[in-house]
């Protein structure tokens, strides 16, 4: 056996791997099967290879030592449902704070136009373009 070996060599003992695997394509594995008609070498790799591979899945299976139940992992729901209940928590009072605020005053329709109360409660009304207060005509 040759201490070096060929690109095409390394590829057909990966192929080779593969195809024992059922993992390679029909390409692969017409180039595979060409390659092991012309290089000996390669042949009687995969053919050490398929005896290998069979031995290993013809072999039963060992024991485990002790009996293989999976940890229970501490759960990591908690967090998640104890900030969900502060986001809801958080909206539904917020929703109560909200709702405990006076109404604004209605809007009032007068002779001039709509006039909001709310916004003019505090200021006495002034005359147009000015900041003069409006008196009553005499």
């Amino acid at each position: 056996m040759d201490a070096v070996l060929s690109a095409e060599c390394e590829r057909a003992r990966g192929w080779a791997s593969l195809a024992l695997d059922c993992e390679l394509s029909e390409l692969e594995r017409g180039h595979l099967r060409a390659h092991l008609a012309e290089c000996a070498a390669c042949a009687t790799f995969v053919a050490g290879l398929r005896e290998v591979t069979h031995e290993l899945r013809a072999a039963p299976l060992p024991a485990p030592s002790r009996p293989l139940v999976p940890r229970r992992m501490r759960s990591r729901r908690v967090p998640l449902v104890l900030a969900l209940l502060a986001i809801v928590g958080a909206a539904a009072a917020g929703g109560v704070a909200g709702s405990l605020r006076p109404a604004p005053a209605p809007a009032r329709v007068t002779a001039t136009g709509v006039r909001l109360t709310a916004l003019f409660r505090s200021q006495p009304p002034t005359m147009p373009g000015t900041r003069l207060p409006l008196r009553a005509a005499v």
